[in-house]
């Protein structure tokens, strides 16, 4: 059934349909000059990495989750090679790595200090001690492996966690997205009769 209502929306059988006037994506050209997908243009021309349908939908969604939660730098680049190789659609997939940001990331990182700080089973907020003797450098770079270790260990949870939550969430709502278009038709296709929605469908 849900299958027919995207077909009934969109004429041709993989339910590809228009993209919606509020969602504003990464256009096309804007993808193409980014520096670092240049080495990647020809496979960017491919129209399986542009068609705007559920499952091309999901898979960017949640790979560009995953490349903005797991990818320290280069989020944008690290998804579309992703959105490629999983014919997923590669604006989503951008657009998604847009949650993390400037706004969202000293609270992302934090978050994840401590959840993969409960995930290691970390005590002390130290993962190993330095000799009383240990020189600044040593220091440093204990300092940074007690801080960056379970941060990096939080955001790859997250990684996995948001990428599954926004493949689900796009399935779901991409499945009420289309009953309301399928209900509004026939809604306008009664009217346009000149009987009740609902009625038509007890006649013989």
């Amino acid at each position: 059934m849900a299958a027919a209502r995207e077909n009934c929306i969109a004429p041709n059988p993989r339910g590809v349909v228009p993209v919606p006037g509020w969602l504003k994506l990464p256009k096309r050209e804007e993808l193409e000059a980014n520096r670092y997908l240049r080495p990647f243009a020809r496979h960017l021309s491919s129209p399986l990495v542009w068609r705007f349908n559920r499952r091309g939908v999901a898979r960017g969604t949640a790979l560009g989750l995953f490349a903005g939660f797991a990818v320290p730098m280069a989020q944008t680049p690290f998804a579309a090679v992703f959105a490629v190789a999983a014919r997923a659609n590669l604006p989503v997939a951008a657009a998604a790595t847009f949650i993390t940001n400037p706004l969202t990331m000293p609270f992302i990182w934090v978050m994840a200090f401590i959840v993969g700080k409960q995930a290691i089973g970390m005590q002390n907020d130290t993962l190993f001690r330095l000799a009383p003797g240990a020189g600044r450098l040593e220091q440093a770079i204990g300092w940074t492996v007690n801080l960056a270790g379970p941060t990096y260990v939080g955001l790859l949870i997250f990684a996995v966690v948001g990428a599954a939550a926004g493949w689900m969430s796009v399935h779901l709502g991409w499945r009420l997205w289309v009953g309301q278009r399928w209900n509004r038709r026939k809604r306008i296709r009664a009217a346009r009769d000149g009987q009740p929605a609902g009625l038509g469908a007890g006649r013989t």
